[in-house]
């Protein structure tokens, strides 16, 4: 007789846990629900972003810039992750002033502290949207000298 709940209880555990370790379905939205994607872009550049231990403030904004139009020398905080939807942009650091385009599906991915300026010396306009990975309330922006010409 405890052979045979020895057996059932082995089986019983094989069971639940095939169960349990089953891999979670997925569910469908519910409800009236619109996901817009705002954009996608693609970057060889290593990518590290660490907030360990302190609050972090994840800002996004959507970019226009018009033909001619420029940013100004700044810098961030916190590290910048930008998608170009449209058009192209030129951005220099201040760590290498050569002029590197960026254009419709690329990403730029610009470290923490580091001065930039980013421009559009097309003829279209540049749809960008930028993500800031920042200090819990921090500003998005510092301006900065100009380093390059």
């Amino acid at each position: 007789m405890n052979r045979i709940h020895a057996v059932a209880g082995g089986a019983l555990t094989l069971f639940t846990a095939g169960v349990l370790a089953a891999p979670a379905s997925a569910t469908p939205a519910e409800g009236d629900v619109v996901r817009t994607d705002l954009g996608k872009g693609t970057t060889t550049a290593p990518i590290w972003v660490v907030t360990t231990g302190q609050p972090t403030t994840l800002h996004v904004q959507s970019l226009l810039l018009k033909p001619g139009a420029g940013s100004g020398w700044h810098s961030h905080p916190g590290w910048e992750q930008s998608v170009i939807n449209e058009g192209a942009v030129v951005v220099q650091t201040a760590a290498d002033c050569t002029p590197v385009e960026y254009t419709a599906g690329q990403a730029v991915v610009i470290p923490a502290g580091v001065p930039h300026r980013v421009t559009n010396d097309g003829e279209a306009d540049a749809d960008v949207v930028v993500t800031y990975t920042l200090p819990a309330d921090a500003p998005v922006r510092d301006d900065a000298p100009a380093l390059c010409h």
